[in-house]
């Protein structure tokens, strides 16, 4: 098995344990640096002979997503000398099954990884005439994040933000050669076109993990990121992220939760107000709308509903520097009084360390809280960081002016997780929606384009002229802030001059963009229906589960 054959090169010629090879000689003797992208193959499990990749120790497959693609896993282990010493023809004995190499006469095929915005939207547009697709997530579905904020509070359902990968691609569920597998990918082997993988399971398969492989002629990377915890202590156990359902579920439950138990009797006035504080950190786009969506909900259902506690109920917006730091200056001003107006606390400080029943700041300010949302932007996931690629500025996937990742054959990434190389003279594009769209839709007519000319098999479009390269353009950027007020930045750059609104108009316009911009009309429906049912029953506060 391809892991195992590098486990052991890797033993033979460091001389002794995993810890002591270089990277680049162990992993791909004879083969280029970036032609092999193993996951790290530390730590495994005690007295285990790793004979067969399935004896690996299982991970928590819903720990870490990122737009679709779970973190790298850590093994454990024993002493590496046993697998030295095991016989050549116990590594090279098949331990788990997979989709080999297409054969000719058949369609090329396309495997991406990832169901976030440039995903799908490569996924949408890709002429299955020519290609089979196979996507590979540990969720099959996509976000439509700029309206996640809205689910936290019963503004809107939560199927109304999610949309089924299978609608995207129909191919998925009907093409007889495209598949979408519920699977996280570990690792990618660039020098024979394989993807490794393991399922996403509780059980119930033969061997759980479960792990298989897949062959390329055409690999797209759309790992997307995680968010960014600047290695504070605690964020992960106390904190909640705002960019999966899950995560707004968690949320929702969380805060309604602590609605009723402050009103059980004897909570102390000092409990009741730490109990109902909700601390938001970081005051970007994310923060300062879920902030808003929160005073919303404080001043029209908490009020009503939660009359014994509802004076206790408060929000407070933490952030470094200036909130909304890429919108127009005009802009910030107003969302700062607006935000301020309607209830939520504005913070300035940086934060030290999270425990379970407060934050610390770097001045040693104590803030206690009931509900801790950690919104500080995204950074490369682990995933992407074990990939022996080329990195761009910040660990991002280095690709060029065509989103191709020079050094290997066929592979493609786009989104969250790629940048340009800095020899491309093009900045890091900024870890938006828009963004990733943007790449995924430039992508896929580059694909179609390549097909068409025979190019869709491995190692064969390297001499098809691919045209025009990738431009960015920023179309602007939007924020609701809360009250029926929204912000709409028409500017191209954060220096450039355009068209800044503010107010119920820019409101208006925010709600009209976000809902053509819904991916399919069932969802809209949904999304319409839910906003037209909160504003006339108002928002549901029911706890499930």
């Amino acid at each position: 098995m391809a892991l195992a054959r590098v486990a052991r090169s890797g033993l033979r010629r460091s001389g002794g344990t995993f810890g002591s090879y270089r990277n680049e000689d162990a992993f791909c003797e004879g083969v280029s640096p970036y032609q092999c992208s193993i996951p790290s193959l530390e730590n495994f499990r005690e007295n285990s002979n790793m004979s067969h990749f399935h004896s690996l120790k299982q991970v928590n497959h819903m720990s870490f997503w990122s737009r679709g693609i779970r973190v790298t896993p850590h093994y454990q282990s024993s002493s590496a000398e046993m697998i030295a010493e095991a016989s050549d023809a116990e590594y090279d004995e098949p331990s788990y099954a997979g989709l080999e190499a297409t054969k000719p006469g058949e369609k090329p095929r396309v495997v991406v990884l990832g169901t976030g915005w440039g995903a799908c939207r490569f996924l949408k547009g890709l002429d299955t005439n020519i290609y089979d697709v196979i996507c590979i997530s540990p969720r099959n579905h996509m976000v439509f994040t700029p309206l996640l904020a809205s689910t936290c509070v019963g503004t809107l359902e939560f199927r109304s933000v999610a949309e089924p990968v299978s609608r995207i691609q129909t191919a998925l569920a009907k093409s007889p050669n495209s598949y979408f597998y519920l699977a996280s990918c570990v690792g990618i082997d660039s020098d024979k076109h394989e993807v490794y993988c393991e399922t996403v399971s509780n059980g119930g398969l033969p061997r759980d993990p479960y792990q298989f492989k897949v062959a390329y002629d055409k690999l797209v990377i759309a790992a997307g990121a995680e968010p960014l915890t600047f290695g504070i202590k605690g964020v992960y156990e106390h904190a909640y992220f705002l960019r999966e359902v899950n995560h707004a579920q968690e949320i929702r439950k969380k805060l309604l939760l602590n609605l009723m138990l402050s009103e059980n009797p004897g909570i102390s006035e000092e409990e009741k107000k730490r109990l109902l504080h909700c601390v938001v950190i970081g005051g970007g786009p994310t923060g300062v709308e879920f902030s808003g969506e929160l005073s919303d909900f404080i001043m029209k259902d908490v009020l009503e509903r939660y009359t014994h506690v509802k004076d206790y109920i408060k929000v407070t917006l933490i952030e470094a520097n200036e909130i909304l730091s890429s919108f127009d200056i005009g802009l910030r001003q107003y969302a700062t009084e607006h935000l301020t107006k309607c209830g939520v606390r504005l913070m300035r400080g940086v934060v030290k360390e999270v425990h379970s029943k407060k934050i610390v700041l770097n001045d040693g300010t104590d803030v206690p809280y009931g509900l801790l949302v950690w919104s500080t932007g995204v950074g490369p996931s682990k995933f992407v960081k074990s990939l022996n690629l080329p990195k761009s500025q910040g660990g991002r996937i280095g690709v060029d002016e065509w989103l191709r990742v020079p050094s290997v054959e066929d592979v493609f990434a786009v989104g969250d997780c790629a940048g340009f190389l800095e020899q491309t003279g093009k900045p890091v594009l900024p870890a938006l929606a828009q963004v990733a769209e943007r790449e995924g839709k430039f992508l896929v007519g580059l694909f179609n384009k390549i097909g068409k000319q025979n190019g869709g098999k491995a190692f064969s479009a390297k001499d098809i002229l691919l045209g025009e390269p990738f431009v960015y353009k920023h179309l602007g950027s939007m924020a609701t802030v809360g009250g029926y007020k929204a912000l709409v930045d028409l500017r191209q750059s954060k220096d450039a001059k355009g068209i800044s609104l503010a107010g119920f108009l820019s409101w208006l316009i925010w709600r009209s963009a976000y809902l053509t911009r819904v991916v399919s009309w069932r969802n809209r429906f949904y999304v319409a229906v839910n906003w037209a049912t909160t504003l006339v029953f108002g928002r549901d506060n029911s706890r499930i589960g």
